[in-house]
C-alpha cells in the first residue's frame, strides 16, 4: 500500500527502465531447488546487499510489495541500478489494482496505435526520447504496467496543468450528457435538440464530427460499448438506436428498437456482444449482434409492472432484472446461445437493486421491504437462497466485495451492515456501522478489506477488516453538512468524499493501516461529484458553483490543485477521458467544450 514516503518516491522516481535484463545463470549456493549449506569457517566476510549480484537483488525485489521495493532501491547505488534495469517496480505498482481493473486498463490502452500512445504521454512531457523508449516496449507483457506507471509519474511531476479549450461542440438546444469512449478517441453528446453527435479525435489532435444521430424527441442518454465499437442512444421518442463503427471508422445505424412507453435504460454487456433494455412497458429485452453486424432481439423478459433495472454479470452469461412488481428475475445463457429463466426472487415491496458477484455465481437484492437477499448458484446450475439480511427500514443498496465473500447493505434505519461468508458457505453478520442519520452509500475498497460509508449526519466512516475476520472502525471523516458520496481510488490507497458543505476531502492509507487527511478541496457551493481518474492519479470535483477542480499527487506525496475549470453554467458532473487529458462537463447550455490538460512550459 502507499505511504507518505511512497508517494514521494513515485513522483521522484528515475526514468523508467529499458527492456528487462536477462537474469543469467542460477547463482551459486542453490542447485536444483536444494539449499547448500556453507560451513562458518568458509565465510570470509559479512555479506551485504552491496555484494549481491544484480540478478539476485531483482529476484528479491520480485517478492516484495511496491513500498518495499522503493525502500530497497534507496539502499545504495548498486540496488538502485539493479532495480532500475528491470520493470519490477512498475509491475508491483500495477499489481495493486484488482485483476478486473488491470484487465480494463489493458483493454482501453491503444497498443496497436503508436500515434495514439504518443498522444497519451506528450501532454505531460517534452522528452521525446522517453516517449519513444516506452512505446518500443509494446510487445512485452508488462507494457500496461510500464505505460501507466510512466504516465502517473509524469503527471505527478507537473505542478499545475494548462487547461485549454480544444474544441466547442454546438447543439441547437441544451446538452443533456457527454461521454468518452473507453479508449478516449471518441466523445458522444446528447441534446434536447433531438440529436446525438459523435466526435472523433484525429491523429493530429483535432476533433471532428463523425456522425449525427437523429431522433424525434429529446435524446436523453448515449453509451459506448466496452470495446468502443458500438453506441446506443435513448430518446423520449420511445426508441433507442444502435450504431456501430466499421473498419474505416464510419458510424452506421444497425438497429432502431421501439419501446412503448418510456425506456428506463439500455446497457451493453461487458463483452460488447449483447444489449439489455428496461422499459415502462413491463418488459426487458436482450439484443445480440449477428454475424453480419445487425442486432436482433434474443429474448423478452416480462414482468407485471414497469422494469426498473437490468444488468449483465461480469462474464455476460447472466442478466438480472428488477421490477415494481416486487420481483427480480435471473436469466442465463445456454450453450446454444439461447436464454432461459433461472430464478425469480420475490420481496414484500419493490426491489431497489440486484447485483451480481464478480464471478457471476451469486446475486444480492435490496428491497423497500427492509431486507436484502443473497442467492447462490449450485454446481447443477440451479439457484437457491443463502441468507436474508434484515434492517428496520428500506434497504437502498447492497454490494458484493470484489472476491464475493462479503456483502454490505445500506438502509434508511441509519445503518450499514457487513455480512461475511463462512467456510461452510453460510453467511453471518460481521459488523453494523451506525450513523446518526440516513446512510446514503457504502462502498468496498478494491481489495475488499475496507468499507466506507457516507451519511446525512455529516460524516463518512471507514471500517477495516482485521486479520481474524472481524471489522473495526478506522476513521471518521467530518464535514459541515451531508456527505453525498465517498469512494476509494482504483488501487484502494486513497478515498475522496463529497459534501454539501462545498468541500471534498482526500484521505490516504498509511503503512500502519491508519488513514490520514491529505487535502481539502474547497468550492463556494455544494459538491455534485468527486471521482478518481481511471488510474487513480487525479481527483475531479464538480460543484454547483460552476467550477470543476482537478487535484493530483505532488512530488512530496501531498495532493495539490492542478487546475480549475470555470463553466458558463452549473455542471452536473465532469467526465475525464481515460487517457487523463481531456475533460468535459455538460452544463445545460447548447455548447459543450472539450478541454485539454497539459503540462505548463
Amino acid at each position: 500500500m502507499y505511504s507518505d514516503v511512497i508517494h514521494s518516491d513515485i513522483a521522484g522516481s528515475p526514468s523508467l527502465p529499458p527492456v528487462s535484463t536477462s537474469l543469467g545463470e542460477e547463482p551459486s549456493g542453490v542447485s536444483a531447488g536444494r539449499s547448500v549449506t556453507v560451513p562458518d569457517k568458509e565465510i570470509k566476510k559479512t555479506i551485504s546487499l552491496h555484494d549481491l549480484p544484480e540478478e539476485i537483488i531483482v529476484k528479491i525485489a520480485r517478492l516484495l510489495e511496491f513500498r518495499d521495493i522503493v525502500s530497497l532501491q534507496q539502499v545504495s547505488t548498486h540496488t538502485y541500478t539493479a532495480i532500475k534495469n528491470d520493470p519490477v517496480l512498475e509491475k508491483a505498482w500495477y499489481r495493486r489494482f484488482s485483476s478486473l481493473h488491470q484487465y480494463q486498463l489493458k483493454k482501453i490502452l491503444p497498443v496497436e496505435d503508436k500515434e495514439q500512445l504518443r498522444s497519451w504521454l506528450r501532454p505531460f512531457t517534452k522528452d521525446e526520447a522517453l516517449v519513444e523508449s516506452i512505446i518500443e516496449h509494446r510487445s512485452y507483457d508488462y507494457f500496461s504496467a510500464l505505460f501507466y506507471f510512466t504516465k502517473a509519474r509524469l503527471m505527478s511531476q507537473c505542478k499545475t496543468f494548462n487547461v485549454d479549450t480544444e474544441v466547442i461542440i454546438y447543439h441547437s438546444h441544451c446538452v443533456n450528457s457527454a461521454a468518452f469512449s473507453p479508449d478516449s478517441s471518441h466523445l458522444v453528446t446528447t441534446s434536447v435538440d433531438e440529436t446525438a453527435k459523435i466526435c472523433c479525435q484525429k491523429a493530429n489532435g483535432t476533433w471532428v464530427e463523425q456522425a449525427k444521430i437523429s431522433h424525434d424527441n429529446f435524446v436523453d442518454s448515449a453509451n459506448f460499448s466496452a470495446d468502443g465499437h458500438h453506441l446506443v442512444t435513448v430518446s423520449w421518442d420511445y426508441t433507442l438506436k444502435i450504431h456501430s463503427q466499421d473498419d474505416h471508422g464510419s458510424w452506421n445505424e444497425k438497429a432502431t428498437i421501439p419501446h412503448d412507453p418510456w425506456i428506463n435504460l439500455a446497457t451493453f454487456s461487458p463483452d460488447s456482444r449483447y444489449l439489455v433494455t428496461a422499459s415502462k412497458d413491463n418488459k426487458a429485452k436482450i439484443y445480440g449482434q449477428e454475424a453480419d453486424g445487425s442486432w436482433k432481439e434474443k429474448l423478452t423478459i416480462s414482468h407485471n409492472r414497469s422494469v426498473i433495472s437490468a444488468a449483465f454479470s461480469a462474464d455476460s452469461r447472466h442478466v438480472a432484472t428488477t421490477s415494481y412488481d416486487r420481483s427480480a428475475k435471473i436469466y442465463g445463457q445456454k450453450t446454444d446461445g439461447s436464454w432461459e429463466e433461472k430464478l425469480t426472487i420475490f420481496h414484500g415491496h419493490w426491489i431497489n437493486s440486484v447485483i451480481f458477484s464478480g464471478d457471476g455465481r451469486r446475486v444480492v437484492t435490496a428491497s423497500e421491504d427492509g431486507t436484502a437477499k443473497i442467492y447462490g448458484q449450485r454446481t447443477d446450475g440451479s439457484w437457491e437462497e443463502e441468507t436474508i439480511i434484515s434492517h428496520d427500514h428500506r434497504v437502498k443498496s447492497a454490494l458484493f466485495s470484489a472476491d464475493g465473500h462479503h456483502v454490505v447493505t445500506v438502509s434508511d434505519d441509519h445503518t450499514a451492515k457487513i455480512y461475511g461468508q463462512k467456510s461452510d458457505g453460510s453467511w453471518e453478520e460481521k459488523c453494523t456501522i451506525n450513523h446518526g442519520r440516513r446512510v446514503l452509500s457504502a462502498n468496498f475498497s478494491p481489495d475488499g478489506y475496507h468499507v466506507v460509508t457516507a451519511s446525512k449526519d455529516h460524516t463518512a466512516k471507514i471500517y477495516g477488516q482485521k486479520s481474524h475476520g472481524s471489522w473495526e472502525e478506522k476513521c471518521t471523516i467530518n464535514h459541515g453538512c451531508s456527505v453525498l458520496s465517498a469512494n476509494f481510488s482504483p488501487d484502494g490507497c486513497h478515498l475522496v468524499t463529497a459534501s454539501k458543505d462545498g468541500t471534498a476531502k482526500i484521505y490516504s492509507l498509511k503503512t500502519d493501516g491508519s488513514w490520514v487527511e491529505k487535502a481539502i478541496i474547497s468550492h463556494e457551493a455544494s459538491l455534485k461529484t468527486a471521482t478518481f481518474s481511471v488510474d487513480g492519479c487525479l481527483v475531479i470535483t464538480t460543484s454547483m458553483d460552476g467550477t470543476a477542480k482537478i487535484y493530483g499527487q505532488g512530488a512530496n506525496g501531498s495532493w495539490i490543485e492542478k487546475a480549475v475549470v470555470v463553466h458558463r453554467g452549473m455542471a452536473e458532473s465532469t467526465a475525464l477521458s481515460a487517457n487523463g487529458h481531456h475533460l468535459v462537463s455538460p452544463f445545460r447550455l447548447n455548447a459543450l467544450r472539450i478541454y485539454k490538460l497539459s503540462m505548463k512550459n
